[in-house]
């Protein structure tokens, strides 16, 4: 009974304690529920939103690029009419050579008095102007003289002899083309070799002949045409080194020939006979100098 009696006053407590349980837990979840609502009736806060804006990217344009095209040249389409008729038949006329020219540049190596063959611009020694040659101090003798007197052109233009005296010297003689060249290897006064070229337009040029053996070429190693020569030594420097000579002569026909030489200077001029030509050249200064012959010597 005690036991059972027990046991119901057990069962009473823990219903008891079940209902305290049970009533507090009703009183928490209102006292919840009542500070729950207490919240949401209270104005929430104002939240200012924060607008990001993006930065635009400027815009690329892309910049492209444009060929210019070339111009185009139009072939205009000719018509057949303006076009030139061919010949039926071509002959090519055949060219000849010019001529060599004479005009060579006169460069004496001393400086000559122009003067005119056949007036006497200059006096003879101690005579007046026009007066006859036979006024001068000296005159020539031999061939010389006979040249002279026999010629009053000639006396004239080269004037008075310089002396009585002729010289003698050795020579060296060359045909050309176009004229002669020759070499005296002293004109009676300083020992100074001389070379004349004498054109066939009756002008000529004098020169100091300055070739050194062993020093200058002897040859320019020129080909010249078929059946001609090179001028080669001292008449090769001046014909190689002065265009004007080499121009007025042409090339040579002959080798060189040496000899003899008479000379005898006069007031504007010389007169040189050479034995390879048999002949007297009778030389007058001037610009250009200007030149005749005659046969026979001193």
């Amino acid at each position: 009974m005690l036991a059972e009696s027990y046991t119901r006053g057990s069962k009473r407590e823990d219903g008891q304690m079940r209902r305290q349980i049970l009533v507090a837990m009703a009183f928490g979840l209102v006292a919840l529920v009542t500070g729950g609502c207490g919240l949401w009736r209270e104005t929430p806060p104002t939240v200012t939103p924060i607008i990001i804006t993006a930065t635009p990217e400027p815009q690329v344009i892309p910049i492209v690029a444009t060929e210019t095209p070339a111009v185009t040249s139009v072939l205009m389409a000719t018509d057949v009419s303006f076009l030139p008729t061919r010949a039926a038949t071509t002959t090519a006329t055949p060219t000849p050579a010019p001529p060599i020219t004479m005009t060579p540049s006169f460069t004496p190596t001393v400086t000559d008095t122009p003067v005119t063959p056949g007036v006497a611009a200059f006096a003879p020694v101690g005579a007046a102007v026009g007066a006859s040659s036979e006024a001068c101090p000296t005159q020539p003798g031999g061939t010389f003289g006979a040249i002279y007197q026999s010629s009053p052109d000639i006396a004239a233009a080269i004037g008075c002899p310089l002396s009585g005296a002729v010289h003698t010297a050795s020579s060296a003689y060359q045909t050309y083309q176009n004229g002669v060249m020759f070499w005296v290897s002293s004109l009676g006064g300083a020992p100074q070799p001389t070379i004349y070229a004498l054109y066939n337009n009756g002008t000529y040029q004098r020169f100091n002949d300055t070739f050194a053996e062993g020093v200058d070429p002897p040859s320019g190693g020129e080909s010249p045409p078929e059946g001609l020569l090179e001028p080669v030594r001292g008449f090769g420097k001046v014909w190689r080194t002065n265009l004007g000579v080499r121009d007025g002569l042409g090339w040579a026909t002959s080798g060189e020939n040496g000899g003899a030489a008479q000379v005898q200077l006069f007031e504007r001029g010389e007169m040189v006979f050479v034995t390879q030509a048999g002949q007297t050249y009778v030389l007058v200064t001037g610009a250009p100098g200007t030149w005749t012959a005659r046969s026979g010597g001193s």
